[in-house]
């Protein structure tokens, strides 16, 4: 049989199984939804994703208070959806219902390689957000982090201050080569650390030939190879609506969840938030709060919101006719991490490399004990965060991520969204025995700005996030090729026959020798991408600092009742993925939203 054809027949049997398991066990809980709300509540959140999901949950613990969340997506119970509980399957969601299909404005220094000189920008639009349709990686980011918010005039939001909400909400269900100390037991979020593949153990040892050590990168030690930890519980993708909203919403009467519902914008009168206007089935509605209304849409979709509110730009909102009610840096300041593909090609199949295993014996072991290469987040299973940069030994600059998956030109030109005219420098690729590679820049130092498109709620916002303007993270990204070389001349790459896969690319070649430093700078300028991690758009920080939009508090400055809770509150972002530190925001913030007093301190972790 075909490889195609095979891996279609595997992903009908998933799928028919999952619809048949949801069927039989009687799961309605789509059921528990509500068809109408009532006409006020004491909280309303705006998104379900990763923040918003955990906000529901904590907030409506008390059943006094009334709770309404209000989900532009659909909720995450379709059949069409079951497959995406596979862990190896998490990519397969992107490009659907279930995202927004964001995309950048063309790039001036970066994307020359990718059509239309866009970057494509993928995000949840379902319950759960883009915990949804992540690749499942669970990173919290290094200590020096959050302990530069605090540094910054994020009081409240150090290292050992935010530690304690991380551990709250994990349920980690492996703790081999974990620090227990680091690690929460009794939350709802299940992780557990990737042992689908021999990728890690590989890693590891290359790792150790260049210095560098293992163990938990949300534990201790942060710099190192290790194994990936994710949002996987028993087999299957843990999102933070599986974890926080689901056993709320079907157990709670004072929770109300609205799918379907897109926000127009927030309604303030006498600088108080007072309601919310959105759209539901085609038909404008508004309901009223009584206490506070908490953005949790997302860095791209929160500031569209307020800036439709009237709280942005003032001259930005003026051009629209939008009544300027609070004059703020809205949008500004967004961040994202880009990366580097690099294609390791070997002389044999060395790994079980999760393409050439879709076969009727790994869906078995499977289906049957939710084991085996299906459970692999993605492929993604190996991380290494190092330092290239001689300024920031302790503080590692890039990170590394080994997908064992098979080469193929098809899926990679899909992937990377990689011009058609490009395509013949990577002919040759196609089932190589082999892997992937990313270096991913953890601190990027370009800014971009998210503006309104029109006044009409339903179009995308203007995202620009002007990648690479900044010349420092292309010498960044240069530094991590010239880390890839290196890890192609250890022993343990070299006793697999392993080479890179590169073909030289005319268009740098016109004013550079072949791997020369400008050679790479011209070609990282065509084939950067995005990972997918937009942060930074609400910035907190000092409410007399001019560049911040809330205070550490997560209150938008000069509005009464009105908080954002997601990732655009992040003054920088962090050095890894985005989903683990938004669903700590969600936690905090919950504290915050109801008085209460935060644990102490984890100061001597």
């Amino acid at each position: 049989m075909a490889f195609g054809s095979l891996l279609l027949v595997v992903n009908v049997v998933i799928l028919a199984v999952f619809v048949q398991q949801r069927f039989f066990s009687g799961d309605k809980l789509e059921s528990s939804l509500a068809k109408d709300i009532d006409t006020s509540y004491d909280y309303i959140i705006v998104g379900a994703g990763s923040a918003g999901s955990v906000l529901a949950n904590r907030l409506s613990k008390d059943s006094s208070l009334k709770v309404l969340v209000l989900e532009a997506g659909t909720d995450d119970q379709h059949p069409s959806f079951a497959i995406l509980k596979v862990p190896m399957k998490c990519g397969l969601a992107q490009r659907t219902e279930y995202d927004w299909q964001y995309y950048s404005v063309p790039q001036k220094n970066c994307c020359k390689g990718l059509r239309g000189e866009r970057m494509f920008m993928p995000r949840g639009k379902v319950l759960g957000g883009s915990s949804q349709i992540n690749y499942n990686i669970y990173v919290r980011g290094h200590r020096k982090d959050y302990d530069g918010w605090s540094e910054a005039g994020c009081d409240g939001w150090s290292y050992s201050e935010v530690l304690p909400y991380f551990i709250r909400s994990e349920n980690i269900q492996s703790l081999k080569h974990m620090d227990k100390e680091y690690h929460g037991t009794n939350g709802p979020l299940g992780v557990s650390e990737s042992q689908a593949t021999h990728l890690p153990g590989f890693m590891i040892e290359a790792g150790k030939e260049l210095g560098y050590g293992t163990g938990d990168y949300n534990g201790r030690e942060q710099k190192g190879f290790f194994a990936s930890q994710a949002t996987i519980q028993d087999g299957e993708r843990c999102s933070t609506a599986k974890a926080f909203l689901w056993p709320a919403v079907t157990s709670r009467k004072n929770l109300h969840v609205l799918t379907n519902a897109h926000v127009k914008k927030v309604v303030i009168k006498n600088k108080k938030a007072v309601g919310v206007e959105f759209y539901h089935k085609g038909t404008l509605k508004s309901v009223s709060v009584n206490k506070e209304i908490i953005l949790s849409a997302g860095a791209l979709s929160s500031p569209q919101i307020l800036m439709l509110s009237g709280i942005g730009p003032k001259e930005h909102l003026k051009t629209h006719g939008i009544p300027v009610v609070a004059d703020l840096p809205v949008g500004d300041n967004l961040q994202d991490h880009i990366t580097f593909l690099n294609y390791y090609k070997t002389k044999e199949l060395v790994f079980t490399s999760v393409n050439k295993t879709e076969s009727l014996w790994t869906l078995a072991q499977y289906l049957t004990t939710k084991s085996g290469v299906l459970t692999s987040p993605g492929g993604l299973d190996s991380l290494a965060f190092i330092s290239t940069d001689p300024k920031t030994t302790e503080y590692p600059d890039l990170q590394i991520s080994a997908m064992d998956l098979l080469l193929n030109e098809e899926v990679i030109l899909d992937l990377a969204g990689i011009d058609p005219k490009y395509a013949k420098y990577y002919s040759g690729i196609n089932d190589l025995n082999g892997f992937i590679l990313t270096f991913t820049l953890s601190r990027p130092k370009s800014r971009g700005t998210v503006r309104l498109n029109s006044t009409d709620a339903m179009q995308h916002p203007i995202i620009d996030p002007r990648y690479l303007e900044n010349k420092e993270d292309v010498d960044g990204l240069l530094r991590g090729i010239r880390f890839s070389q290196k890890l192609a001349k250890t022993k343990t790459f070299k006793s697999l026959g392993t080479e890179i896969f590169h073909k030289p690319f005319s268009p740098c070649l016109e004013k550079s020798k072949f791997d020369s430093d400008e050679y790479w700078r011209c070609y990282i300028r065509y084939f950067t991408l995005a990972v997918y991690h937009p942060s930074g758009t609400c910035k907190m920080g000092r409410t007399e600092n001019p560049t911040t939009v809330v205070d550490p508090q997560l209150r938008v400055k000069g509005i009464h009742g009105l908080r954002v809770a997601d990732a655009s509150i992040m003054p920088s972002i962090v050095s890894g993925n985005t989903n683990a530190p938004c669903i700590m925001i969600g936690e905090k913030a919950a504290d915050m939203i109801l008085g209460i007093k935060p644990p102490k301190p984890l100061s001597h972790m």
